[in-house]
């Protein structure tokens, strides 16, 4: 794109943006609301159904962030942890547009658990940051963010949140007669197209369900070099085009207290991998699931719901087109059995099993991990009391984790987590929840077991087989008003984990496996691809070791209805900053910068759109031999118009990302000096939702 082109297109989208006010809907604000007792907005309740009780928004104690509705549509985008980094405490780890893992309060990988429908994307993601997540947000109807611990529930691979996509896959009710919706829309950086399309029958207690979406993108643009230092191409970041195609089939039977549903889903993907000239990755998965439900089955049982999937998930590296290098398998299955008792002594609460099982390998050139088989047994329970003042809550869970690679010792571990929590009113409108974790996490077959060449992050990486489990205790505190025309809510937490995991460059001159005559000069050794040093070396060389570490960070958030009536205007400000540090002060490795924003947001009968600026801090507490990133301000900017028709409802839109043109670097990502985030973007397209 030629930089007149480009900056015509910024204009005309901020003056389409300008011509008419517009709508910023949260997760938490709906079109459905209803006028409270004081005129302002009640708004409806949504259920967070990654929790086991089926609790709302405001009756947790740990602190949730929901992405639904208008809002969900408008920041979706080709990964999970592109449509998430937006929401407050959350980032990605960013590798070109065909890969984004979400980081929650700095921490990432392993240690953030995605989920679809309540059970786990079994596939490669964990591993390495160019692993997309399987999980395709075309389909999403809602995206749960349970931030800190989340290991009662989930696991220890869950020790710093969980991301849990609702789809329709598994349908919970029944609507009688056809419904469904499609879209469609273009983006002009990269060239990108994409759709979805869903389709549901429901008659007598069956309920039927169909969907498929496609994304295509080429190299997108850059304002500048992809080098941070001036290197690589210009104008335009080569090898970052996407192919990806996802869809399902599923099918619901109802009946008197109870219901069954099954789905099988696949998932193909095709992207660059952008620090490597010619190389991607082919990957699919094809997955099945089931949940069955029974209400009341037995005395003092409310509730029972067993939930299970498996896949059978595979990728290639290809070093270019016809040039197969590594393949990944992963084959794995995950179930989850919750019994939710009737009140007992003032107790509410769920009893819950779950296990899972994983064969995973990967065999060819870069084959860093040795095949892997793993397996994992937990058993949780959560309790819950209300009393006068608020809310009471109680957990804790146990696991049994093995690890079993080829020609490698096996590990076995067995973290235990406990967990209170209390919500306490403080008048109609206010909030003061606490909330305390001591959980503990197993390593994963990465940290244990890695040793070799990985090209795509240009790192050479090697485990420990000696490591041991984390330990973290948590604290949080938070405090919110969510009612009226002024809502806010602020939280800031606290986390010491004892034997804290995480890769680091290393500074010793010597080779991979630790021979060589030992020669520190300042500079990150670098390796070739059999791991000998070399200065000049494609290889950057890295270490899973442990330390002690903390983390502490704030998240707030203030919105205030600046117009009710024919004419809605609404403003917000946020932000939210997050910390890590080894014991001793020295700062830890890729961790998400300062960040706060504002939006003003409005909707006039058919119109609607919104207005966000993000500014986000330059990130110097960095890790020894790391680089730093600069700071960047991000314009973006929304505009819909909603047809007037009676069969469906039909949203035309307009939509312009990082409309400034910003060079942006992100300090999560391994490749940040590699690959900057995409230039300028307006997107235009439709939504069809049949009435």
């Amino acid at each position: 794109m030629s930089l007149p082109f480009r900056r015509s297109t910024i204009a005309s989208a901020l003056s389409l943006a300008f011509v008419l006010p517009s709508a910023y809907v949260h997760a938490d604000e709906a079109p459905s609301a209803t006028a409270g007792d004081d005129g302002t907005a009640a708004l409806p309740e949504i259920v967070v159904t990654a929790d086991p009780l089926a609790r709302g928004i405001d009756e947790l104690t740990q602190p949730v962030e929901v992405l639904s509705g208008a809002q969900l549509d408008r920041d979706r985008g080709a990964s999970i942890g592109e449509t998430l980094e937006r929401q407050l405490g959350v980032s990605t780890t960013d590798f070109g547009r065909g890969a984004g893992r979400p980081v929650i309060r700095g921490q990432g990988g392993p240690r953030v658990l995605v989920l679809a429908n309540g059970i786990g994307s079994m596939d490669a993601s964990d591993v390495s940051t160019d692993h997309d997540v399987t999980i395709d947000p075309a389909h999403a109807e809602q995206i749960e963010v349970l931030k800190g611990p989340a290991t009662l529930i989930y696991g220890s691979a869950a020790s710093a949140g969980v991301i849990n996509v609702v789809d329709g896959r598994l349908p919970d009710q029944v609507t009688p007669g056809l419904s469904g919706s499609f879209g469609s829309g273009y983006g002009s950086n990269g060239d990108e197209r994409f759709g979805s399309a869903d389709v549901g029958y429901g008659f007598g207690n069956t309920q039927l369900h169909a969907d498929l979406a496609g994304r295509r993108a080429g190299d997108y643009e850059i304002p500048g070099d992809a080098g941070a230092d001036g290197s690589g191409s210009h104008g335009r970041l080569a090898n970052s085009d996407i192919r990806k195609d996802s869809g399902s089939l599923s099918a619901a039977q109802f009946w008197d207290g109870g219901s069954l549903a099954a789905s099988f889903s696949r998932v193909v993907a095709q992207y660059g991998l952008p620090v490597e000239d010619t190389a991607f990755i082919d990957m699919s998965q094809s997955r099945w699931d089931v949940e069955g439900k029974l209400i009341a089955p037995l005395p003092g049982i409310a509730s029972l719901r067993l939930r299970s999937g498996y896949n059978d998930y595979q990728h290639v590296e290809f070093e270019a087109p016809g040039e197969p290098g590594t393949r990944f398998t992963n084959r794995q299955s995950d179930t989850r059995l919750e019994a939710v008792h009737e009140p007992l002594a003032g107790w509410r609460g769920v009893l819950g099993l779950q296990y899972g099982y994983r064969d995973f390998s990967a065999v060819g050139e870069e084959s860093f991990v040795p095949p892997t088989l793993s397996s994992d047994l937990g058993l949780f329970a959560v309790e819950e009391r209300a009393l006068g003042w608020g809310k009471l809550e109680l957990g804790a869970r146990v696991d049994r984790t093995r690890s079993d690679p080829d020609a490698q010792a096996s590990r076995d571990f067995t973290p235990l987590s406990f967990s209170a929590g209390t919500t306490v009113n403080l008048g109609g409108d206010y909030h003061l929840k606490a909330y305390a974790t001591r959980s503990q996490r197993a390593p994963v077959t990465e940290e244990l077991y890695s040793f070799g060449p990985h090209g795509a992050t240009s790192t050479f990486e090697r485990g420990d087989d000696d490591l041991g489990m984390e330990t973290a205790d948590n604290f949080e505190i938070g405090l919110d008003k969510h009612a009226g025309r002024l809502q806010w809510r602020a939280n800031v937490y606290y986390e010491h984990i004892d034997g804290y995991i995480f890769e680091q460059e290393t500074d010793q001159g010597l080779n991979a496996d630790g021979s060589g005559t030992a020669a520190s000069d300042g500079i990150a050794d670098h390796v070739d691809e059999d791991g000998n040093f070399d200065p000049d070396g494609e290889l950057l060389l890295v270490n899973y070791r442990h330390a002690d570490a903390h983390f502490y960070g704030v998240e707030a958030e203030v919105g205030y209805a600046l117009l009710q009536g024919p004419v809605n205007v609404q403003g917000r400000l946020f932000g939210d900053a997050a910390y890590g540090e080894l014991s001793g002060g020295a700062d830890l490795p890729r961790m998400t910068p300062a960040r706060f924003g504002l939006g003003l947001t409005a909707d006039r009968g058919p119109w609607s759109g919104g207005l966000d600026l993000i500014r986000v801090a330059r990130q110097d507490r960095i890790a020894t031999l790391e680089s730093a990133t600069d700071g960047y301000t991000l314009l973006n900017a929304d505009l819909a118009w909603t047809l007037p028709m009676t069969t469906t409802h039909t949203q035309i839109y307009l939509r312009g990302r990082n409309l400034l043109d910003e060079e942006a670097r992100r300090s999560t990502s391994f490749i940040k000096d590699q690959a900057p985030l995409p230039g300028a973007n307006v997107i235009v397209g439709f939504e069809v939702d049949l009435l």
